[in-house]
């Protein structure tokens, strides 16, 4: 099997898994990355760069969707006959060979709760495999045969591909406005994905998108665990949660940020699910301590608290400037690095109304990923935007003029949130 595109965090995992099960597999990537590096430790053959003979005698090739067709690998495959499959689809079939299926979806949180799943799975001795769209404790995947765990991307409706036996959902909201018409239309794609757990699956999801499966065979997770007396310690949420027995436990979250109660809600409802004792279950959220790029703490020369941040979203962004303001000693400055045009012109005054918790936002070029440039969409415009709703915000261009507005910004008190999906991080490396 040849991988095009090896590095990415799911297509990296789908490769390491196949080649643990004793299959013979290659890929290929743009640029060297810690992935491909981990895939080469393995003994796969990684080719850094695209070229038709890196095929080799593969079987089947493997492209993303990111992969175009006019790439020279996958036009070699259908020309010589070799099939070309999808991520998702090949990510399907491997998660459907297993008996216990567990899927996490959402637009926010299902890489965190993914890999949650996967710690409370370890502290209950549950032999597993884990596919987590993000790093955790160094690893983005992780190797068993009893059942699997994996996060469910809605994302070119990829996540129809699988089939759960218990599905986890953490809410439903427009984010790829170049798959999606509308927020009913992503509903649409949610309330399908449900109905692919069969007859004898559950799904746990909250009480609000309840109409989404109004069957019997489901848990609204926010309902049968109540979460009172949030208290917070530097941004970590405290908190009792009532379980279905009666009794009342405390939860300390090793996370910060309030949107993390939520997401231990429904860790809690999908460990009863698979029967993992409560007590197990509270000890690994106890223990979870995040995964990178999602509030990822960095230690920079000369300036105080700096944050990496996945959040590409408004919504995401919200929460990660509300959770910056309870733990700052004193300002709070964002970089912001907005992910795809469709998605900056879908939610372009949100993208500035999101910034209002925070002291000064500085907006960084689009990081177009699949996408072409769009007329009158870009950061610097954005700025402008957020600027005449009342917003401290400038445009930069490039990362060192980044390092140079924080650095001539920022003090020691202050609290950094470097935010977007793209390759921002390596921002955080420059400083």
């Amino acid at each position: 099997m040849h991988f095009v595109g090896c590095g990415g965090v799911s297509m990296s995992g789908l490769a390491e898994h196949l080649a643990r099960l004793g299959h013979s597999v290659s890929g290929s990537d743009r640029a060297i990355s810690d992935r491909t590096d981990a895939l080469s430790a393995l003994g796969i053959k990684v080719h850094i760069g695209h070229s038709a003979a890196n095929v080799g005698d593969a079987e089947l090739v493997v492209r993303t969707s990111a992969v175009p067709l006019s790439n020279e690998e996958v036009v070699w495959a259908k020309d010589h006959g070799v099939p070309v499959v999808l991520r998702e689809e090949l990510l399907g079939a491997v998660f459907d060979g297993f008996e216990t299926r567990v899927a996490v979806c959402g637009t926010h949180g299902k890489t965190t709760v993914t890999a949650m799943l996967h710690e409370t799975l370890c502290e209950a001795g549950v032999e597993h495999a884990a596919f987590v769209g993000g790093v955790y404790h160094g690893d983005n995947y992780f190797f068993g045969k009893s059942c699997v765990v994996a996060e469910a991307c809605e994302f070119n409706r990829s996540f129809l591909f699988l089939h759960p036996t218990l599905c986890v959902c953490l809410n439903a909201e427009l984010d790829h406005p170049d798959c999606y018409k509308d927020s009913d239309d992503v509903k649409r794609a949610f309330a399908q994905f449900f109905t692919s757990v069969g007859k004898t699956g559950c799904v746990v999801l909250p009480a609000q998108l309840k109409s989404l499966f109004p069957h019997r065979n489901r848990v609204l997770f926010d309902k049968r665990f109540e979460a009172s007396g949030l208290t917070f310690f530097d941004g970590k949420p405290k908190f009792d949660v009532l379980f279905p027995d009666g009794a009342k436990r405390k939860v300390s979250l090793a996370v910060r940020g309030e949107h993390n109660v939520h997401n231990a809600l429904a860790l809690l409802a999908a460990s009863e699910r698979l029967g993992v004792p409560a007590d197990v279950a509270v000890k690994a959220l106890s223990r979870f301590d995040g995964v990178d790029r999602r509030w990822t703490e960095r230690a920079c020369d000369g300036l105080g608290r700096v944050v990496l941040d996945y959040a590409h979203h408004p919504t995401e962004i919200k929460a990660a400037v509300a959770t910056a303001r309870k733990v700052s000693q004193g300002r709070v400055l964002c970089v912001f690095q907005p992910h795809t045009y469709s998605r900056t012109q879908a939610f372009w005054r949100e993208f500035a109304e999101c910034f209002r918790g925070a002291d000064a936002v500085a907006y960084l070029p689009v990081y177009s990923a699949r996408e072409k440039p769009r007329a009158g969409v870009n950061s610097y415009l954005l700025a402008q935007e957020a600027i005449s709703l009342g917003i401290n915000a400038c445009f930069l261009p490039d990362f060192p003029s980044a390092t140079q507005w924080l650095y001539g910004n920022a003090s020691a008190c202050d609290t950094v949130l470097i935010l977007g999906a793209g390759d921002v991080n390596k921002l955080a490396d420059l400083l």
